[in-house]
């Protein structure tokens, strides 16, 4: 399913970084920014989006894009720890920044997938150069249509929506 977001600002709330020194909204201005919001116990997330990340990540150089990915653990919660995530991100060669959405105190759902709504994971969510979230995508997305709009998020006419998404 692909559901178009309001454009407001960008912001999260984790508590841990690895891959990276902490990331703000503020370091990530002026660039594109896509984030995967996964769990690495979600067989979508596992077989398709943190490979679809990984592949933009290597794929597309320089400053102008960045990939990042928050690890939203909503279930399972004993199983998805730090240090499990530690060893996923060794054993899966994920070498872009992931972040560790911080849990709420009771409650199930952490702090930035709370605060987005997200309905579940994978999450793909496309951050204009100026902070503002252009689209949240929920489930397994096509490659063709993520290169669609992170070329016309690059090219910097960000409301724009690909044809038949």
């Amino acid at each position: 399913m692909v559901a178009a977001a309001e454009a407001e600002d960008f912001e999260f709330d984790v508590s841990e970084w690895f891959n990276s020194a902490p990331l703000t909204p503020t370091d990530l201005r002026g660039k594109v920014v896509l984030v995967e919001f996964f769990q690495m116990l979600c067989p979508g997330c596992v077989n398709h989006a943190i490979p679809q990340a990984q592949k933009v990540h290597r794929t597309v150089q320089g400053d102008a894009l960045q990939v990042l990915g928050i690890h939203s653990v909503f279930e399972h919660h004993q199983a998805m720890t730090p240090e499990a995530l530690k060893v996923f991100l060794s054993e899966f060669r994920v070498d872009f920044p992931v972040a560790v959405d911080r849990p709420r105190q009771g409650l199930p759902v952490p702090a930035t997938m709370r605060r987005w709504n997200l309905q579940g994971t994978p999450t793909t969510m496309l951050v204009d150069r100026d902070g503002k979230v252009r689209q949240t995508l929920f489930g397994q997305l096509d490659e063709l249509v993520l290169g669609v709009w992170l070329g016309t998020l690059l090219a910097g006419s960000g409301g724009a929506r690909p044809e038949g998404a």
